[in-house]
């Protein structure tokens, strides 16, 4: 139908790209509002969504249970990037006072998907990196609920404080907003920190830890750079370097006196 949204390419991979449906020319054509940025294999995926914005709601915390759907209000819109697997949003005034819903919305039809159809979650993980429910279900805990959302944020916040020290010299840390290398980083490190916590003496967490801290290295390094939202490098430049070739000039040599 016209103003339809579609996702060409497979959805959150590199090469992805958004189109709206201006008409359906017959059962295998779409015409499109606007010509696609991209060349596209024919095998190539086409997904149909109801839109690519999503509402934020918000609601006031009473009582520690999910607010009436009727207290929710939309407290932001924010675009969804047809290339990224998520996409963020940061309530600077948010935290554990408040409940958030969200749906998807299309500007152009004004269609929206059901608020009540979206899982409540309390504001508990502003000013982190991830959040505990992510790094739960990474450890393979998403069940296990004799296990605190504390000792999760214990081990989010050894994470984040590793990240951190690791990557202050060549970045500006904390991360603010939180790139998606650091987002994706933060979770790995967490979940082996916590793998590792809970099977002590096993071997448990080895691997998800060994990934991460060869992924902080290859940053410290400069082997892999992290990149804002607009793609280009956010590094301040001010990590130490090498030092100068064999030709450059030195401020002193080995046996040098003073």
């Amino acid at each position: 139908m016209p103003g339809q949204v579609v996702y060409v390419g497979l959805p959150s991979r590199e090469g992805c790209e958004r189109a709206v449906v201006s008409a359906l020319t017959n059962d295998t054509t779409l015409a499109l509002t606007t010509p696609l940025k991209y060349a596209h294999g024919r095998s190539e995926p086409v997904t149909g969504v109801i839109g690519d914005l999503i509402h934020v709601y918000r609601a006031i915390n009473v009582n520690g249970q999910a607010p009436a759907l009727d207290t929710f209000s939309v407290l932001a819109t924010r675009s969804i990037d047809a290339e990224k697997e998520t996409t963020y949003y940061t309530d600077s005034a948010g935290g554990a006072g408040f409940w958030y819903r969200f749906t998807y919305y299309n500007a152009l039809s004004n269609v929206e998907s059901d608020l009540e159809d979206s899982v409540p979650v309390r504001g508990d993980d502003f000013g982190h990196y991830a959040s505990v429910t992510e790094i739960r279900n990474e450890a393979g805990f998403g069940n296990a609920q004799n296990l605190s959302d504390v000792t999760i944020d214990q081990q989010r916040r050894a994470a984040e404080a590793e990240i951190n020290v690791a990557l202050g010299t060549k970045y500006t840390t904390p991360f603010t907003p939180v790139p998606d290398i650091i987002h994706t980083l933060t979770i790995q490190l967490a979940a082996g920190l916590l793998q590792a916590n809970a099977y002590r003496g096993t071997t448990r967490g080895s691997d998800k830890l060994k990934e991460a801290r060869a992924l902080i290295k290859a940053l410290q390094d400069g082997d892999q750079t992290i990149n804002g939202e607009d793609g280009t490098s956010i590094t301040t430049g001010e990590a130490i370097s090498s030092w100068p070739g064999e030709d450059q000039p030195r401020a002193f040599f080995m046996g040098d006196r003073f």
